[in-house]
């Protein structure tokens, strides 16, 4: 005779692996009741454990060991929201200096983003330096301090899978490319102070302060005065996806949609757009389409958690997506840490409202200064341009206390 193992799961948000004897995975995406596909014989051993969790959440199983004596459904699985370590990982006061954690320093950082090899590259904003951090926290200025700096405001920056950065240079109106020794080149833009479609130099941008990069190597910036998103495909073409001018708020496809001033945009592995809509104090997301919708924010600056049509941000400027469709917000004008579900409910990871600073904590005892910017690998591992503190900041997950 065979007996089947189950039991049931409470409190998930996200994506849960269940093993049982280290085989048959099971993967549940809601809580409720479940039952492993294999039976066991009866009198086998059966052991219950967790593979995988959801990022921010830690599960814990009880009953999960026995002989399957008859069909097992009490096994229990209980998720609850992780607890916000942070940390601070580099910098600490205003300067330029290269060195190792603390030693080095940075003015007034903004971009940030991953490298391969778990490092990061961070836009310098106050020095107009790309900095380089190793994982094991030492700093080194790839580009921007040479006799002729190319970069008249050089704002933030992403990483494509050659680790070749693209920086937003937002007074300067323009788009580089930086390599990973530090070569910089012009991607596009001219320096003309407006928002024209066009091939490389021949296009023109209105204060771009971010870009994103895509699988394929489309880039997309987006335009802090413009109020506009464009997208630069491989060969330097140039085009508006959405928004247009004036700046205001409203959804739609394309050019029926508007924006105010952001700071910061990021991107998903579907090619979905992460918006901070800073002026509008409003998280927005553009399909591959250019259709625009309101993941979370009313509208009105604020702090308050809960579903996305109810929750406030206050001059959210900070944008990061994780593989599973979790957003991160950097709230400038809170100083918090903020995250957004998939089903758009919005939580305060770490910090307390209005209250800066450069303390490390677990989630309120945490302070920020006015963070601008922030990043997230695979692991659940969040990295902060923490940026009137000068700070770069490491935020991990760990239980609850």
């Amino acid at each position: 005779m065979k007996h089947s193992i189950g039991g049931t799961v409470t409190g998930l948000e996200g994506r849960l692996v269940l093993q049982n004897n280290a085989g048959d995975d099971l993967q549940l995406s809601a809580d409720g009741k479940f039952t492993f596909a294999t039976t066991l014989v009866e009198g086998s051993d059966y052991k219950v454990s967790i593979r995988t969790q959801p990022l921010w959440q830690f599960c814990t199983v009880t009953k999960d060991t026995g002989k399957a004596s008859a069909d097992v459904s009490d096994v229990t699985v209980a998720c609850s929201a992780a607890a916000a370590k942070v940390e601070t990982f580099a910098g600490g006061t205003p300067g330029a200096a290269d060195g190792k954690g603390t030693a080095a320093s940075f003015l007034l950082p903004y971009g940030i983003a991953l490298t391969k090899d778990g490092g990061l590259l961070i836009g310098d904003w106050g020095n107009n330096f790309v900095r380089k951090i190793s994982p094991e926290a030492d700093v080194i200025t790839i580009a921007g301090d040479g006799p002729n700096p190319p970069f008249v405001d050089l704002a933030s920056l992403t990483v494509d899978a050659t680790d070749t950065a693209f920086v937003a240079d937002a007074k300067g109106h323009r788009i580089f490319r930086v390599t990973p020794t530090g070569n910089v080149s012009l991607v596009a833009g001219n320096g003309t102070k407006t928002t024209t479609d066009g091939n490389g130099a021949g296009a023109t941008f209105n204060a771009p302060t971010s870009v994103a990069v895509d699988a394929a190597g489309n880039l997309y910036v987006l335009e802090y005065d413009g109020g506009v998103v464009r997208k630069i495909n491989p060969a330097g073409d140039v085009i508006t996806l959405a928004g247009s001018s004036p700046r205001g708020f409203a959804n739609g496809t394309g050019t029926a949609a508007k924006f105010g001033r952001g700071y910061n945009i990021a991107i998903d592995a579907s090619g979905n757009l992460y918006v901070a809509d800073s002026e509008n104090h409003r998280i927005r997301m553009i399909t591959p389409a250019g259709v625009v919708t309101t993941l979370a924010g009313t509208g009105t600056p604020g702090a308050a958690d809960g579903p996305g049509d109810s929750a406030t941000f206050s001059d959210p400027r900070g944008v990061a997506v994780d593989a599973h469709g979790n957003v991160y917000v950097a709230d400038f004008g809170s100083s918090l840490l903020r995250r957004i579900t998939p089903a758009g409910v919005v939580s305060t990871l770490a910090g307390k409202e209005g209250r800066t600073g450069s303390q490390d904590g677990i989630g309120d005892a945490a302070r920020f200064n006015q963070p601008q910017g922030l990043t997230i690998n695979a692991a659940g591992t969040l990295y902060v341009a923490d940026t009137f503190g000068h700070l770069i900041r490491k935020v991990t997950p760990v239980p609850a206390p």
